[in-house]
């Protein structure tokens, strides 16, 4: 997985690690990713920045949160928690459904976000803001990114980050864009839309009117992966995890199962 971060995403691993290191904590846990996040200039960083996260103050309260231990002090290397490994798997999964081919930190924000939500574990006290204010602002900078080939208006990077809100942590498709264009009545397609007859309520209602599946905006059809080591069989459905298992290779897969329920025996095949 790690060969899918960015600089910054692998830099916020090794703060995480020291981080723990140095408050004596044995194992990296999604409290430390959280912490290493609001350094540098990543996008996870400025939409924590932009939320009023106080660094000195969340740095404070994960160094209490965990027993601290003076040989963890002397590790040399830091073992991620069973709930940090999940952030990150969670991490691919955000990455890969925003249509992302690597792994930033702004991903690593969104799965240390979905694993405490998968914990029911709120984040808000820890961050001393609304976890619900950052995760709109990382969609805020990802919307408003400028590409380093092509500069986007100002209405349009408006239109895209209201177009994230809308879609929320779903997929954003071009309803969402057209929706969000329209309803800024000054923006260009607006007016032209209006040249034709076309209010910003007439295209909301006409959206409405449309149904996702059937269009290119639909994802593709969710397809099955079936598992077998030895003689047993597990068949997995699930659009996240599938989308996850089709982006590694072999040699990942095997490694992952092996993780899971140890190396095949003489009689067992991973296939």
């Amino acid at each position: 997985m790690f060969e899918r971060f960015t600089d910054r995403a692998r830099r916020s691993i090794v703060i995480a690690q020291d981080a723990a290191r140095d408050m004596g904590h044995p194992e990296i846990k999604p409290e430390h990713l959280l912490l290493a996040l609001t350094e540098g200039e990543g996008v996870a960083a400025k939409a924590m920045a932009q939320s009023g996260v106080d660094a000195g103050a969340l740095r404070d309260k994960v160094a209490t949160r965990f027993e601290s231990r003076t040989s963890a002090k002397r590790l040399n290397k830091v073992p991620f928690s069973t709930e940090a490994k999940k952030a990150l798997e969670q991490s691919l999964r955000a990455a890969l459904g925003l249509g992302h081919n690597y792994i930033g930190t702004e991903h690593l924000f969104l799965g240390v976000e979905r694993e405490a939500e998968q914990r029911r574990v709120s984040l808000d006290e820890l961050l001393g803001v609304s976890t619900a204010d950052v995760h709109d602002r990382v969609l805020q900078v990802l919307a408003g990114a400028k590409s380093p080939t092509s500069a986007r208006s100002p209405a349009l990077q408006a239109a895209m980050g209201v177009a994230a809100r809308q879609a929320g942590r779903g997929e954003m498709t071009t309803g969402h864009l057209l929706a969000a264009m329209v309803a800024d009545t000054e923006s260009q397609a607006a007016k032209a839309l209006l040249a034709l007859g076309a209010s910003a309520d007439a295209v909301s209602n006409a959206l409405a009117q449309v149904p996702l599946a059937g269009t290119s905006d639909a994802a593709e059809p969710v397809h099955s992966v079936a598992i077998r080591v030895g003689e047993t069989t597990t068949v997995i459905s699930d659009p996240d995890v599938v989308a996850a298992l089709r982006e590694l290779n072999a040699a990942e897969l095997r490694d992952i199962i092996k993780k899971a329920v140890g190396p095949p025996g003489p009689d067992q095949a991973v296939s």
